[in-house]
């Protein structure tokens, strides 16, 4: 039994160690980019029905299927082989896929373009390193604006693209951060509120609330000893969650109570309002925050977490 414990163990290094050193796998073969295209390939064949919040769940089920059943099979029928060269083709495709369940080098990558425009002073660059990872428009932003709005998606990013994959690897292994990762793209992909996806992305749009609604309350607290051993000190006041996302609001006024900042979507909400603008040192800040949380959630959380489940495991074989 212990066996597996390590093997967990070390393919969660490994995996971590594949995102820091490498990164992305290129598009062609992201296991990610072949969610979304399972998700553009048969979302009209269910998206026609008259009935859209039951095709829409269907749907949901339908796309979890296809992207972890097979997965799963053939990493059970490699481990099963007990043969060392299947077994260390298990391995890789099990690092190789849990890795494509979150990012840490990712976040960076994107924000830092954001971070190295704005202290080139080219706007126009940063609306548009901006606009690839918010939704909102972004040509009419100011500096501060694009600031709020990178702080925003680091925050929110943590939770969804790091943070709830790790949760659900901790107790499920790779078939959990599999679905976490499945729901959050159908998120991404059909939960709008316009009158063509709002009831059929009803669906996805519960499970993404569902998913994340114990790790969007955890990263507070991560935040916060983050910042604390980072020497950044806050003030220690309630933030009020504005906007409609019945998650989003914790991790992002998290931050913005940590770097003692406004974070602001034109027409929507309005986080922290009595607080300064957010500026390029802020996000600077907001990113080392992540990436420092990124180790804690590993430390206090993920391996903790695995082995009181083995310790749970082997007392109960007894």
């Amino acid at each position: 039994m212990i066996e597996l414990l390590v093997l967990a163990l070390l393919i969660l290094f490994f995996s971590i160690l594949f995102d820091v050193v490498i990164g992305e796998p290129q598009n062609r073969i992201h296991p990610v980019v072949f969610i979304g295209i399972t998700i553009s390939n048969l979302k009209t064949r269910f998206i026609s029905k008259n009935n859209k919040i039951a095709a829409g769940c269907f749907f949901l089920i339908s796309i979890i299927l296809i992207n972890t059943v097979p997965l799963l099979a053939v990493l059970y029928l490699l481990y099963i082989a007990k043969n060392t060269i299947l077994l260390i083709l298990f391995a890789f495709i099990y690092i190789y896929f849990l890795k494509s369940t979150f990012s840490i080098r990712g976040m960076g990558t994107h924000v830092n373009r954001i971070i190295n425009a704005l202290e080139k002073g080219d706007l126009d660059s940063a609306k548009k390193y901006t606009s690839l990872v918010v939704r909102r428009d972004t040509s009419s932003m100011d500096s501060g604006k694009i600031a709020s709005a990178a702080v925003e998606t680091i925050a929110e990013g943590f939770v969804d693209g790091y943070l709830t994959p790790m949760f659900f690897y901790a107790f499920f292994g790779i078939a959990g951060a599999m679905v976490a990762r499945v729901i959050n793209t159908m998120d991404s992909n059909i939960a709008y509120r316009d009158n063509i996806h709002y009831e059929f992305g009803r669906c996805t749009a519960i499970g993404d609330s569902i998913t994340n609604f114990i790790t969007s309350r955890m990263a507070p607290f991560i935040f916060g000893i983050s910042a604390f051993l980072l020497g950044i000190k806050y003030a220690k006041t309630r933030i009020v969650n504005t906007t409609d996302s019945l998650n989003a609001g914790y991790s992002m006024g998290a931050m913005a109570k940590v770097l003692g900042i406004r974070l602001e979507k034109s027409g929507e909400y309005i986080i922290n309002p009595d607080a300064k603008s957010p500026g390029v040192n802020d996000i600077k800040k907001a990113m080392r925050i992540y990436y420092l949380s990124s180790v804690l959630t590993l430390l206090i959380f993920v391996i903790p977490v695995m082995l009181v489940l083995f310790v749970l495991h082997i007392f109960l074989l007894f």
